[in-house]
């Protein structure tokens, strides 16, 4: 089952849409796996490039796929929360909309580019999600000192040791002795994101090893590596 949605989001002011992939038997068994979609598209990329429908009955898996735009899935300098608009209440929205199991073991979230930050990002900073999947994160702070006006808004809460640093927020949940995700990382060799996606692996990994796994695929920056990224996620968070 498809379902275009929307909702009203209290923290943004303003209706959101959504994409919501529901096999057709459900039951308390039945996963749940968040899907952040990358920079220029929408709510609907993962199910115009995936088979998201067939994929819902075989892995028993609802997917949902919110409205990020180009947020980068951070809280904003003008005031717009998107990390809290969507690792929270996007979350508790869905939650309260479709009966299903959301407890934290059965309950995952994955993006890829900008959606895999998203998902590096959310998943640490909220404690709903027991496994992350970035694929291609778009891991993007040494881009600093393009005085990018949109990079300055997105990253306003700061860059690297601070509410926007994945790498950080894993130390804190480490240090304060909170469930940590399994975190599986995912980047073509042709990818200039490759080596920060590995760099922050090996960062997670010094902290608390094995905490991240990373797959390096063949190829740049597209779905030929996200579909069968996707796919690899799945079947490894559901079979561990």
């Amino acid at each position: 089952m498809i379902i275009n949605g929307s909702y009203f989001s209290t923290v943004l002011d303003r209706y959101k849409q959504y994409v919501a992939v529901l096999p057709k038997a459900m039951s308390a068994k039945t996963h749940v796996l968040f899907l952040l979609h990358g920079v220029r598209a929408d709510e609907k990329a993962w199910l115009l490039n995936t088979p998201l429908l067939p994929w819902a009955d075989e892995y028993d898996t609802a997917f949902f796929c919110p409205a990020g735009e180009n947020s980068f899935y951070t809280d904003h300098k003008n005031g717009e929360d998107y990390g809290q608009a969507i690792g929270v209440e996007f979350y508790q929205v869905m939650k309260q909309t479709f009966s299903l199991n959301f407890s934290y073991l059965n309950t995952a979230i994955a993006g890829y580019s900008m959606g895999g930050y998203g998902a590096a990002l959310l998943g640490l900073k909220f404690p709903y999600y027991s496994a992350i999947g970035a694929f291609s994160p778009a891991f993007i702070f040494y881009k600093r000192d393009r005085n990018d006006p949109v990079f300055n808004q997105v990253f306003a809460g700061g860059l690297e040791n601070s509410e926007n640093d994945a790498a950080f927020l894993f130390k804190q949940r480490f240090k304060l002795n909170q469930k940590l995700p399994r975190i599986a990382l995912y980047c073509g060799d042709q990818d200039p994101l490759n080596k920060h996606t590995q760099a922050f692996g090996d960062a997670v990994n010094a902290v608390k090893p094995d905490s991240a796994s990373y797959q390096q695929q063949s190829g740049f920056h597209d779905f030929t590596l996200w579909h069968p990224a996707l796919q690899n996620f799945l079947e490894d968070w559901l079979t561990n």
